[in-house]
């Protein structure tokens, strides 16, 4: 009897494995073409619903996990973030500052997650261009801000020297800086990130 028992737990278990690898492959399908289709919705508009968010079968995400897509997901919801806050216009309402807010954050988990230096980069030159923002909309704190951002751009370059936003902005503003009657920030040890926009005039910026 106690045999029958351990037959049927092993075959149970068996039938689990092969279900959870059915709804592992259906997952994988989905964001196979979910991924381009969202990042096209994305170009047109930032705000559209439930981007890389589609309905996933198998259980507790473990298909992001499974699949290396957790970080490719938080930094686009990163950039969202920064795109719908509209940082380098003069918006200041409840819902503005919220996604300025939530980029911030995720823009430093992006930097702090180690997934590549290029796209950490990226993230640290649009917190710098979020800290500059907030420089040129606060004129009581615009030194702390200008400091933040021009730290940074450093990091920024740090990661990757070839992040030309990065060095456009780091020069921009320390220009800013200088003509503002500040010193200049400090720091030339900073880790650095880089961002696909900028303070740049069209056509040189994202």
């Amino acid at each position: 009897m106690r045999f029958v028992a351990v037959r049927a737990g092993a075959a149970a278990l068996c039938i689990g494995a092969a279900v959870l690898l059915v709804l592992l492959a259906l997952d994988a399908r989905v964001w196979s073409s979910r991924f381009p289709a969202d990042d096209l919705r994305y170009r047109h508009d930032a705000s559209a619903h439930n981007l890389w968010n589609p309905r996933e079968l198998s259980p507790f995400g473990l298909d992001r996990r499974l699949l290396g897509i957790h970080d490719d997901v938080a930094y686009r919801l990163a950039l969202r973030e920064f795109r719908i806050g509209r940082p380098l216009e003069p918006q200041f309402s409840t819902a503005a500052t919220t996604h300025r807010v939530q980029a911030q954050i995720a823009l430093t988990n992006v930097v702090q997650s180690g997934e590549g230096a290029a796209r950490a980069s990226q993230a640290a030159n649009l917190l710098g261009v979020l800290g500059f923002a907030m420089a040129t909309q606060d004129a009581a704190q615009r030194e702390t801000f200008l400091n933040n951002a021009i730290t940074a751009f450093r990091q920024a370059i740090a990661l990757d020297p070839t992040n030309d936003d990065a060095l456009f902005n780091l020069e921009y503003a320390l220009d800013q800086l200088k003509g503002s009657g500040e010193q200049q920030a400090g720091g030339s040890d900073k880790l650095g990130q880089r961002g696909r926009a900028g303070l740049k005039p069209t056509g040189h910026g994202y």
